[in-house]
């Protein structure tokens, strides 16, 4: 600070006031953000074993944890709740390798007998170890044995946001030509031609 006062002294012709806001206000205000053209687009489909889960609960799920595995659910798709655990060295390759987020899409293989596309939506993590305590996800509608890749979560909601965007200018567009509408034109008709008209 005593550095930021001693420039606004020796420097003649302005004021302190007009240096700060040159220094916070002004200060990147044209910047451009720069695109990475070779920045991946899509990501791969990760498999993720997966084993029926018969016990239930509270008991049941610190039972499953207690075997190092995470108690997961699958929900959605009007079909009912499955309970399935996973096991937690699995998950622990794919977070290390950042291949574990949120709203992405993984194939669950269930005892190598069924395959489900589901939607990672919520984990629950320990404040302290960082272990997965609970996991849930949404089943989907795609197919397991030809879906092997899909676009990024965070393009596909700038590609829906910009396509809003472009619905809102058309909506403005319109409303404005609306706008220019002359409506002070009034057709004179007088109470003579009405009485006529009524009497024909």
């Amino acid at each position: 600070m005593n550095s930021f006062k001693s420039i606004t002294s020796l420097v003649s012709g302005f004021t302190s006031q007009s240096i700060f806001k040159r220094g916070v206000f002004v200060r990147g205000k044209n910047t451009m953000e720069v695109k990475d053209p070779n920045a991946a687009t899509t990501y791969p489909i990760k498999h993720l074993y997966c084993f029926d889960r018969k016990v239930k609960g509270k008991a049941g799920a610190k039972l499953v944890r207690h075997n190092d595995f995470v108690p997961a659910t699958i929900t959605g798709g009007g079909l009912p709740l499955r309970n399935i655990s996973i096991e937690w060295g699995r998950l622990y390759g794919l977070i290390s390798n950042r291949m574990f987020y949120k709203e992405r899409k993984y194939l669950l293989n269930i005892d190598d007998k069924e395959k489900i596309i589901g939607k990672l939506v919520h984990t629950q993590i320990h404040p302290l170890t960082e272990k997965a305590l609970y996991i849930k996800f949404n089943r989907t509608t795609e197919d397991p044995e030809t879906f092997k890749s899909e676009e990024l979560p965070h393009l596909a909601k700038e590609k829906k946001r910009q396509e809003k965007l472009a619905a809102d200018r058309v909506v403005r567009k319109v409303k404005a030509e609306l706008q220019k509408i002359d409506l002070s034109f009034k057709p004179v008709v007088k109470k003579s031609d009405l009485s006529k008209e009524r009497l024909e």
